[in-house]
């Protein structure tokens, strides 16, 4: 199965209508197709007509599962067509991306998705992937588990440098997998009597020359239609400019086909559970017996945590003694069951150490005043950080506090360099805003607490309680009490 992800974080490009009518065409023409969305706002779903009250599980449902069952690919997926699935999201993904999300802890917390797709590829040929727009935790799911990375542009004023941004990023992303990803560049929404159009199309393949695909995809009404319909293009105008453009660039897929390679480390992989050696091996980036460290998410801080935790214990792991928590690990653990009492065997002593010693790494990470996780959070002084992950585009935090004006608090490069962060000192009581990419203001996609009653497209909302004191403040998916 070779696996195609289509990412973009700019809104608006086409990045869905392009997943599901791929999607379709390909299946019609014989091949089976999985379609997996991966955006918490589960366009995929409405796009393709699928009732959202009839989905009793999704790909964040998947992604959880522990492993100790084999995961039934009918379970998870809705037959939308001959030769055509979809694997549908939720609004439950959105937590995923929370420092305290379901992911936030777990050593594998970017190889989720691949482990699913893993578990499914004899059965299908082609595995399209609709990301969310934003590079966070569920894209870097998808880009280590793609053979190719599709980057749809809109051809209007601002997509040039938004191309070069978001090609800088996934390159960013890719460089700490530890292989090349390839990538092409999709011109959208493209209008042939337009300049500007043609310009841009032009200065892209100047400028990527390599990397711009031979087709594109017109401004064309039929898709805006079909999508309100519920169909694919296939269905909707069969015959029509629309669906041509869309065989074409399945045909050029099909005679372009990338190596299958990005699940192989991953099928017939083990059940999901922790080990010491995969642990600590992953998390202090080794190369034992040929592995290479992906470290995607693994911050250099939690790095030096648990090479200096793992050194001054090594005695106990390696001698198996009693490895009874200290004082410390257990006030950390909140009353949780360290205590291995009757554990007789040493790898599972050494594997609840590692579990304990990530546990005080994470909390240690969420306690620190910067660096704590994407999204917002309050510092150990009250103050309130807005924090996304690091990029070369620009940034900036707009709402009540500011006079929503787009330019007034931007997001600054943090001191480990793998986040962009604003603080802002904010009186007591409920605010609201936008993150603001490039000039577009969009929602915080770190951030599950939203006001959907706002005028257009909503706002994220960030609480800020009436008394904080120095180590009072706590975070919580994304959000702040």
């Amino acid at each position: 199965m070779r696996v195609v992800s289509i990412v973009n974080q700019k809104g608006g490009c086409g990045k869905t209508t392009t997943a599901v009518n791929l999607a379709a065409v390909l299946a019609r023409g014989g091949a089976r197709v999985m379609l997996v969305d991966m955006d918490p706002q589960s366009h995929c779903a409405a796009g393709l007509g699928v009732p959202e009250q009839g989905l009793e599980r999704t790909i964040a449902d998947a992604m959880l599962a522990d492993g100790a069952q084999p995961l039934v690919a009918e379970d998870y997926m809705w037959e939308v067509a001959q030769g055509l699935r979809l694997v549908p999201s939720s609004v439950a993904l959105a937590a995923f991306e929370a420092p305290t999300g379901p992911l936030a802890a777990r050593f594998d917390r970017d190889r989720r998705l691949a482990r699913v797709l893993a578990a499914w590829q004899d059965d299908f040929d082609w595995c399209i992937i609709d990301c969310p727009p934003t590079i966070g935790l569920l894209t870097y799911n998808a880009l280590r588990a793609s053979d190719l990375v599709m980057v749809p542009v809109e051809t209007g004023f601002f997509s040039l440098k938004g191309a070069e941004k978001q090609i800088e990023t996934i390159g960013a992303v890719v460089r700490r997998f530890g292989r090349d990803i390839p990538f092409r560049l999709l011109p959208t929404l493209y209008n042939a009597s337009r300049a500007l159009s043609r310009d841009v199309v032009a200065a892209l393949g100047k400028r990527f020359p390599d990397a711009l695909m031979p087709v594109v995809i017109g401004e064309h009404e039929e898709l805006r239609d079909a999508a309100s319909y519920g169909q694919s293009i296939i269905e909707f105008a069969p015959g029509s400019a629309a669906e041509a453009d869309f065989l074409a660039l399945a045909a050029w897929l099909e005679a372009n086909a990338p190596a299958s390679t990005a699940l192989r480390d991953h099928a017939g992989a083990p059940p999901i559970v922790e080990t010491f050696r995969e642990t600590t091996r992953d998390m202090l980036g080794g190369h034992a017996n040929g592995y290479a460290p992906s470290n995607a998410g693994v911050t250099a801080d939690e790095r030096a945590f648990f090479a200096s935790s793992l050194s001054t214990r090594a005695g106990d792991v390696a001698s198996g003694s009693n490895l009874t928590p200290t004082a410390d690990e257990a006030a950390a653990g909140n009353g949780e069951a360290l205590s291995r009492a009757g554990t007789s065997n040493g790898l599972s002593r050494a594997s609840d150490l590692v579990s304990r010693l990530r546990a005080l790494a994470e909390r240690s990470r969420q306690g620190s005043p910067m660096g704590a996780g994407f999204g917002v959070r309050t510092t150990r002084d009250g103050q309130v950080v807005f924090s996304q992950p690091a990029s070369a585009r620009g940034l900036f935090v707009v709402g009540d506090f500011n006079g929503w004006n787009p330019i007034a608090t931007p997001l600054m490069a943090s001191a480990d360099g793998l986040r962009m962060e604003a603080e802002v000192e904010l009186p007591p009581g409920r605010h609201a805003y936008r993150i603001v990419v490039d000039g577009t203001e969009q929602l915080d996609g770190f951030n599950p607490h939203r006001d959907s009653a706002r005028e257009g497209l909503g706002a994220s909302l960030v609480e800020v309680p009436a008394s904080v004191s120095v180590g009072s403040a706590r975070s919580y998916e994304g959000g702040v009490r």
